[in-house]
């Protein structure tokens, strides 16, 4: 039992599992979930607030025969109560005609990885100002956003046969940094190790890109196709997105462009994705929502879709196995890492003779998800490259693609790549190099 976990929740849980049985469930899957979440909050240069929650929550999954519920109980003193009303309403739902069930048997499970300097930590405000000194040292004059501090325990039963207990923790920094106010840049920093966080790099990293579109001479870009070098944090909310529709849910429903592609060429063979929640990455787990124990799961290899993320129902239907991604109801990816690539940043910069180098993006939104059509728009500082230099800044720019188009344009990726997470466009750790892609369709934002 870690720190988090009590012995209460514990119990429980356990409670959960037995009490819906004995009313009828077919299958009763619990995880108690104790969390702590710290949160700092800065902007004009100066923290704002400093928050704190706790949290002790059982989420449960019940089916009768192939009626399936989901929710929550946040009461402990509730549990009897809440369990015989989800009963009941299982009992009087419509059959899921496409559930399979969930996971059986018994599995072993890695330790679980939560830092214990992350759970120590008592004076998150420091890195608060790590970053905007390093922003202020690269000619920022204002800065805003958010440090968050996070760790869980968690313990698993299911009627079937898993049971596990799992631990984690992370830290991440997301900055926005102003030179001015039309010139901004965005920089983040994440880890679920307190050794590897450094602050300091998201705030240079805002700082440079702030100044950079304050000093270059703005200029308006006109709609049309260029090559365009990707930062890991705006290609890496592309990858994200794309990951999420690798989900076996959104390929029945008809919304992913991968839909009827497994074995298909849909990216450059530059492009090689995986999702697994391994121990370098703030999404670190043991098992799944199913208690199916986590594994490196090939999306995309040399550009060939090798296959959907599965849960237990959805492999049936697919006629295949669970690729450990419940999502009792939809599978989702854990951590999302595309391979890197063997050029230096300065390199991939030469390969461009009339092109744009985007740094940050929001609003990314699909016109046609089978298709894959989609645009997103760039935030933050946007660049015109001639010649394999930075000539101007640019803005009011949106992407235009479809996304296989997209993926099939990439030509060039960097040795380093980047953990990015932020609120607003990416939600689970993913990693990504610098991305360079080839004839990338430019059009105005109105």
């Amino acid at each position: 039992m870690t720190k988090l976990m009590t012995e209460e929740i514990i119990e429980k849980t356990e409670r959960v599992v037995e009490k819906a049985k004995s009313l009828g469930a077919t299958e009763v899957i619990a995880q108690g979930v104790v969390s702590r979440d710290r949160q700092v909050r800065f902007s004009n240069n100066q923290i704002d607030i400093s928050q704190n929650w706790y949290e002790s929550t059982i989420h449960v999954f019940l089916t009768v025969g192939k009626k399936a519920v989901a929710s929550e109980i946040n009461r402990l003193d509730k549990v009897d109560f809440m369990v015989e009303k989800l009963v009941s309403i299982a009992k009087a739902s419509k059959d899921n005609p496409l559930w399979g069930g969930v996971a059986k048997g018994k599995f072993k499970y890695e330790a679980p990885k939560a830092n214990e300097a992350i759970r120590r930590l008592d004076e998150p405000a420091k890195y608060v100002w790590k970053a905007i000194d390093a922003a202020f040292s690269e000619g920022a004059k204002n800065t805003g956003g958010l440090l968050y501090i996070g760790d869980d325990d968690s313990h698993l039963v299911s009627s079937e046969g898993p049971s596990g207990y799992d631990s984690s923790s992370y830290i991440e920094l997301s900055i926005r940094a102003f030179a001015d106010e039309k010139s901004s840049g965005h920089g983040v920093e994440c880890s679920n190790n307190l050794a590897d966080f450094h602050p300091d790099k998201a705030g240079k990293k805002a700082g440079q890109i702030a100044n950079n579109a304050m000093k270059y001479p703005r200029e308006e870009l006109a709609e049309g196709t260029y090559d365009i070098i990707f930062e890991p944090l705006f290609f890496g909310a592309i990858l994200w997105t794309l990951a999420q529709m690798s989900s076996a849910f959104y390929a029945l429903a008809q919304l992913s462009p991968f839909g009827g592609k497994i074995g298909q060429k849909v990216a450059s063979e530059k492009v090689t994705v995986r999702d697994h929640a391994s121990s370098m990455s703030m999404g670190h787990r043991v098992f799944d929502e199913e208690g199916v124990p986590v594994k490196e799961t090939l999306l995309i290899d040399h550009g060939v879709f090798k296959t959907f993320l599965h849960n237990t129902s959805t492999a049936k239907l697919f006629k295949t196995e669970t690729t450990g991604n419940a999502g009792i109801l939809v599978p989702e990816p854990f951590t999302v890492l595309m391979d890197p690539g063997d050029y230096k940043l300065e390199e991939m910069f030469s390969q461009v003779k009339n092109g744009l180098y985007l740094t940050n993006t929001w609003y990314t939104r699909f016109q046609n998800y089978a298709a894959g059509d989609f645009s997103t728009v760039p935030r933050d500082g946007a660049f015109i490259i001639k010649d394999g230099e930075i000539k101007s800044s640019t803005a009011n720019l949106r992407v235009s693609e479809n996304a296989i188009r997209l993926l099939q344009s990439v030509e060039a990726l960097t040795r380093e790549r980047h953990q990015v997470r932020w609120w607003d466009e990416i939600s689970e750790p993913t990693f990504s190099p610098y991305v360079l892609a080839r004839g990338v369709k430019i059009t105005r934002s109105k």
